[in-house]
């Protein structure tokens, strides 16, 4: 397929500006946004650019956002780089069990792959509940190691690591709690946060957490593919209803 030149470079002003500063707000730049509404092309262009960079664009309301595509290795982290970013301690163990929570705030914002959230925000003391009663209901599968080999997530070793913490601990000879660290339930939450935090998917007031319009979008957008694994999220979405159904 052949471009028209001045569709062309409106796409790569389009995607040099959300390199730049991570996003393309339609108040901010309405001639290229209006040109992205109205013409396949540019839209065409844009897709193909991103597409060759591992990249996807994720629009939500009036804004444009980059995601790293799977396996991008040019503006995705590694599985290293993730746990340097985490912090001291964070090995496989940790790191799974931190997109474990990721993957549980999800589902506690998003239902059912509803577009938008059913929830302004969520305390964090909620999501340590959420994942807790998750994990718990992990118990009563028969085959964890098989379910981690299906769904390509290491299910088993978050178990293990989760069940084997307190919810909380105390710093060295003092009452008070600790809030960082890899030693508690409370700790890889409060970690797991801050890291999504740095990466600009969450904010975090009066101990509760409030998901950014950048997060909504590649929710919305990237995290729905198939190839991104959103069937994770729905089995783990399923461990509350299957707990509930335990309990009653």
């Amino acid at each position: 397929m052949e471009y028209k030149r001045e569709n062309l470079e409106i796409a790569m002003d389009l995607l040099s500006c959300m390199l730049e500063t991570g996003s393309v707000v339609r108040s901010e730049h309405p001639k290229e946004f209006i040109r992205y509404d109205q013409d396949a092309e540019v839209r065409d262009a844009l897709d193909l650019f991103t597409e060759k960079l591992g990249l996807l664009v994720c629009e939500y309301k009036d804004a444009l956002y980059l995601s790293p595509g799977v396996n991008n290795r040019v503006l995705g982290l590694s599985n290293t780089e993730i746990k340097n970013e985490l912090g001291k301690g964070f090995n496989n163990p940790e790191m799974y069990t931190a997109f474990f929570i990721m993957h549980v705030l999800v589902t506690e914002f998003h239902r059912e792959a509803v577009y938008e959230t059913f929830r302004l925000k969520l305390p964090k003391d909620r999501l340590l509940e959420s994942v807790e009663t998750k994990v718990k209901a992990m118990a009563g599968l028969e085959d964890l190691e098989s379910i981690s080999e299906q769904y390509h997530f290491n299910f088993k070793i978050i178990y293990d690591l989760w069940t084997s913490l307190p919810k909380t601990e105390f710093k060295d000879d003092s009452d008070e709690i600790k809030q960082r660290g890899v030693g508690s339930k409370m700790t890889l939450v409060n970690e797991t946060v801050k890291f999504m935090r740095k990466q600009g998917l969450v904010e975090e007031h009066d101990n509760a957490i409030y998901l950014t319009d950048r997060c909504k979008a590649i929710i919305a957008v990237a995290y729905n593919r198939s190839d991104v694994q959103s069937e994770i999220s729905d089995f783990i979405d399923s461990l509350s209803r299957q707990e509930a159904c335990e309990d009653a």
